[in-house]
């Protein structure tokens, strides 16, 4: 089961107030609906490709307008979704046009979702009827909820950003998405919508993943430095090895960076500086000390120089 398809089996297991029932239908309505007139008979459709989702319809359905025997299932082939379940419904049509907006301007919806807890609602039946969020464990934080109207997708837009959500808006086929890409901002959603304990589930799938994230770029950065630690070593040694060749006369302080590479030839210059000041004695710094093999590598330069 995908990570979206078990945060709605959540969802439809909340107990809600007859006005959140009505918001999280009306999201329901407006963005997985379609109004036909068949040999005078007016139905509402409700198409969707999850069990689920059409049973949470069809529960709030029934039990807010006492829809009964009149309802319409059947299933639709799709090669790329699977089957399509679709319920049709003939009861009540004239009440949820109604109330829900549908041919009007759909202020009816603005007036359901006027409180907090009905936003929730609203933007919970969006998720339910259209949304998707890729799984935490993947390599990208994704959250949309997809309509086809430039209205409606303001109106989920506008009731995310009412939670401080920072949701975006892009197109997508032949309509919108409303999409959140900040996996704070996707954890607070779930939350928002009901979703708790899929939200603790997210939040230590995403802990792990993030904490196995971070050590794997600190080994990284370590084999990284290792590596160079080791190139850079191995070049003062040639450095030193061809004026010890041609006996190339050089200054105590450039001797004493020559012993210390030649007996510690595997170690960083940071740890040559503390080993350096623990045999000579004397502070010297990282910098410093890199100085003295720079002096080397010219040295050993005009070396390759003159024999070229």
């Amino acid at each position: 089961m995908s990570f979206a398809k078990i945060v709605k089996e959540e969802l439809i297991q909340l107990h809600l107030t007859k006005e959140e029932e009505l918001a999280e239908l009306a999201a329901m309505i407006e963005l997985a609906t379609e109004f036909t007139i068949a040999g005078g008979e007016p139905m509402l459709w409700f198409k969707s490709n999850n069990p689920t989702v059409a049973r949470r319809f069809l529960t709030l359905l029934k039990k807010l307008y006492n829809v009964g025997t009149t309802l319409l299932t059947k299933k639709q082939g799709n090669f790329k979704k699977g089957y399509q379940i679709q319920l049709g419904i003939k009861d009540a049509i004239e009440e949820i046009r109604q109330e829900h907006g549908i041919f009007t301007d759909n202020e009816e919806v603005d007036l359901l979702i006027q409180t907090r807890e009905t936003k929730e609602a609203y933007l919970r039946g969006a998720f339910l009827a259209a949304g998707s969020v890729n799984d935490p464990k993947t390599a990208e934080y994704h959250l949309e909820i997809y309509a086809e109207s430039k209205e409606t997708i303001l109106r989920i837009q506008q009731t995310m950003n009412y939670f401080d959500l920072n949701a975006k808006i892009t197109h997508r086929r032949n309509g919108l998405i409303c999409y959140l890409k900040d996996v704070n901002s996707i954890e607070d959603f779930l939350r928002i919508i009901g979703a708790s304990d899929t939200v603790f589930s997210f939040e230590d799938i995403r802990i792990k993943r993030d904490f196995n994230n971070s050590i794997n770029r600190i080994l990284n950065c370590e084999i990284a430095n290792e590596k160079k630690t080791i190139v850079a070593a191995n070049q003062q040694l040639q450095d030193i090895k061809l004026i010890e060749k041609f006996k190339v006369e050089i200054g105590p302080k450039l001797k004493q960076a020559v012993r210390l590479r030649k007996q510690y030839p595997d170690v960083s210059l940071n740890e040559l500086v503390d080993i350096f000041e623990k045999e000579y004695k004397e502070k010297i710094t990282k910098s410093g000390l890199n100085h003295r093999y720079t002096k080397l590598k010219e040295l050993a330069d005009d070396i390759r120089r003159s024999k070229a």
